[in-house]
């Protein structure tokens, strides 16, 4: 049994905490709602209450582990997260983005005991998978709220680089993954970019060593490069430049709070007047 839509509003609403502890039927009858209802197109019940209170129950321990891994598993499954992938423009991308920060959640929640090395590795091909075929990157739709899928897709990678098993040898593929977001025939308009930096801070904390940032920023901008070449100024080329150089200007001011290096620095500054002197002729 679950609630529909305008009972849960209600019961999320009005219920306190303690009932999830004492009642483990109307626990699992709520979360089982809060899943069905996950994607609604209500953006006071989507925001406010449903990924509101998956924050408040998984931040506090009030879920039991296997009902969180049950959680995760249909969050990842193809009603949820691959929802009708690929469409454009529809409402369907509510229920993908909002799974998507679900999982972020438990990502960010788990000590390592819920999800081990080889579920770690299981999710990490359905996040990539995710963001490389998301169609939809809408940021705020008019009355129906945030969809940001790209921005929700970030928090998943980067609380999937943060968790207890990931393995550096995926740093290749993430950086990958981030590309892939800021590549696509789109210009972002609801700091997407910002929220993309926050992977890099997170593989930063794990230990990725300077050189391979810079050497990924150069690579970066060489497929740009590439592209000019090849196609000259076509639309798509246009957006994909503006999305990089936000996203490196973006970055060199939060290293140079975060993590002041010269040489990365100095990496980040280039490759950014490069750009403007090739589109404008000046600097």
């Amino acid at each position: 049994m679950v609630f529909e839509e305008e009972i849960l509003k209600h019961e999320l609403l009005t219920f306190q905490e303690k009932r999830i502890v004492e009642d483990a039927t109307f626990r699992d009858t709520l979360i089982d709602s809060l899943i069905k209802h996950i994607g609604s197109t209500d953006p006071t019940l989507r925001d406010d209450l449903i990924y509101a209170n998956f924050a408040k129950l998984i931040e506090g321990g009030k879920i039991p582990k296997l009902k969180m891994a049950s959680v995760l598993d249909i969050c990842l499954d193809i009603e949820h997260l691959f929802y009708k992938i690929g469409e454009e423009n529809t409402d369907s991308v509510f229920t993908r983005s909002f799974s998507s920060l679900v999982v972020a959640l438990i990502l960010a929640n788990d000590d390592g005991t819920l999800i081990d090395a080889k579920r770690l590795l299981e999710v990490k091909t359905a996040i990539f998978e995710y963001l490389s075929k998301e169609r939809d990157t809408r940021g705020f739709i008019e009355n129906k709220g945030w969809a940001h899928s790209i921005a929700h897709g970030a928090d998943m990678l980067t609380a999937l680089v943060s968790h207890a098993h990931f393995q550096m040898n995926l740093l290749f593929d993430v950086l990958r993954a981030i590309e892939t977001c800021l590549l696509k025939d789109v210009v972002y308009q609801d700091e997407e970019e910002e929220r993309l930096i926050f992977i890099l801070e997170a593989l930063l904390e794990k230990g990725m060593e300077k050189h391979m940032l810079i050497n990924w920023i150069k690579a970066l901008s060489s497929i740009l490069k590439k592209e000019q070449v090849k196609h000259g100024q076509t639309p798509s080329f246009y957006r994909s430049k503006i999305n990089v150089t936000n996203f490196m200007k973006s970055l060199y001011f939060r290293l140079k709070l975060i993590n002041p290096d010269k040489e990365l620095l100095e990496c980040l500054e280039q490759e950014i007047q490069y750009w403007f002197r090739k589109t404008y002729g000046q600097g």
